[in-house]
């Protein structure tokens, strides 16, 4: 704003002198006009040796009526005055002498008033055609022509003061309003600290939603993560349960043989494996960062070709129908653990064929559906191995463990995830996420 302030003043002073220029060099055109105009009057006196301007023959009235505030003059080489107009009520000053030929324009006060004085040197041949040298001398009051300057530089500046002043209020209010998306952010912040949302749930412009995007992942991601820790250490209280109890009826037994020191043993190693596990599966979650978006098709690739490998006894048949790419703002390693899953569960559990297929919904979502020709699973089932608190052995390797960790990840990324009967008669996992 201050800039604007400076810029205006600044457009203003050069408009002022400009103005200024221009009106000066018009008032020195007239008056060289009128000089020109003086030049044809001009006849010799009776002598013959010198010069004299007939005013019969002056056109401009204001040089023959008294007091007119234009005057006229003319001096001959000595500096004396042979010829003045009817005009001329009081004597002005004589000029310095310049060169024939040129011209001197001034803006003098004389008597309290303001006067624009033009002087023209000449030679002008006498009756025995000698060159002699007289000086033209106009004097214009500028008393009107400085009153009129005053009134422009007065609009001048009222209408400059005026116009500022409305494009700082339009400035203010265009950066208000412009500034009321991040002042919405700032609210739902507040809100999000007291508990009161968990994210952002405003509709915001499109140079911001990137930013509110971004910010629900971390905010989902912290949430998920802290979720995620509960419901491990939930997992491993419960789990505890048994070989605690085992271990404190053994406790009670004052006598031990062989039979319950391996028992013993056992516990403890399951023990060992419970815990190992609830914390690698407590820490095993996506960190709260901002992910620059990855290929999906370039991952999906790795992952297959890896999977050839591994089941290249079992022959399986992959169908894929993929655009070049599919741009996807994921952790890669989360990304991995997602279709790594679903496929290796595809591989594993079907016959002989797997179908990828992807294709957009509309202009930012992606639909991927992943179909094997297996046994499947009734929805019965999918909601066992989704839900928690039910008795899976979530230590061991099998489809459940895989897609209840597929589910979690996929949440704290806002990813839809869904499964369904296949064409094929297996499962088919769908996955709904926004492109980047």
């Amino acid at each position: 704003m201050l800039v604007l302030a400076v810029f205006m003043i600044l457009t203003a002073i050069a408009l002022e002198k400009a103005v200024v220029r221009r009106a000066l060099q018009a008032e020195k055109a007239k008056m060289q006009v009128l000089i020109y105009s003086l030049l044809a009057a001009v006849d010799r006196n009776r002598t013959g040796l010198s010069i004299t301007i007939a005013n019969e023959r002056l056109f401009e009235s204001s040089l023959i009526t008294r007091n007119s505030g234009l005057y006229a003059m003319l001096y001959d080489s000595n500096g004396d005055e042979i010829w003045r107009s009817q005009s001329m009520v009081i004597r002005f000053p004589k000029v310095n002498k310049i060169e024939s030929g040129d011209w001197q324009f001034s803006a003098p006060a004389f008597g309290g008033k303001p006067y624009f004085r033009l002087l023209f040197a000449i030679q002008w041949p006498n009756v025995n055609d000698k060159l002699i040298r007289y000086d033209v001398v106009v004097w214009q009051e500028a008393t009107e022509y400085f009153r009129r300057l005053d009134r422009f530089r007065q609009t001048l500046w009222t209408w400059l003061i005026v116009t500022t002043l409305v494009l700082l209020i339009v400035m203010y209010l265009v950066m208000m309003w412009s500034l009321r998306p991040l002042k919405k952010v700032g609210l739902e912040i507040k809100a999000i600290e007291d508990r009161k949302q968990s994210g952002f749930e405003l509709n915001y412009p499109l140079e911001i939603t990137p930013l509110t995007e971004n910010l629900n992942i971390l905010l989902n991601q912290e949430q998920y993560q802290r979720q995620r820790y509960r419901n491990a250490m939930d997992d491993l209280a419960h789990s505890l349960k048994t070989p605690l109890a085992v271990l404190s009826g053994l406790a009670e037994s004052g006598k031990k043989d062989a039979v319950d020191l391996e028992t013993l043993r056992e516990q403890v190693d399951r023990m060992n494996q419970i815990v190992s596990y609830q914390l690698q599966k407590a820490s095993n979650v996506a960190g709260a960062k901002i992910n620059k978006p990855i290929n999906m098709v370039q991952i999906i690739k790795k992952i297959l070709s890896a999977l050839d490998k591994v089941y290249r006894e079992k022959s399986v048949g992959v169908v894929s129908e993929m655009p070049p790419s599919i741009m996807l703002r994921m952790d890669e390693s989360d990304c991995l653990e997602v279709i790594g899953n679903l496929l290796d569960n595809a591989f594993k559990y079907c016959r002989s064929q797997v179908v990828i297929r992807a294709a957009m919904l509309d202009k930012s979502q992606m639909d991927l559906r992943i179909d094997d020709d297996g046994r499947g699973l009734d929805q019965e089932e999918v909601q066992k191995i989704l839900s928690r608190g039910t008795r899976l052995d979530q230590s061991s390797e099998g489809q459940g463990i895989g897609l209840a960790v597929v589910t979690e990840i996929a949440r704290s990324y806002a990813i839809e995830m869904n499964f369904d009967r296949s064409e094929l008669g297996g499962l088919r996992v769908r996955l709904i996420f926004q492109t980047a």
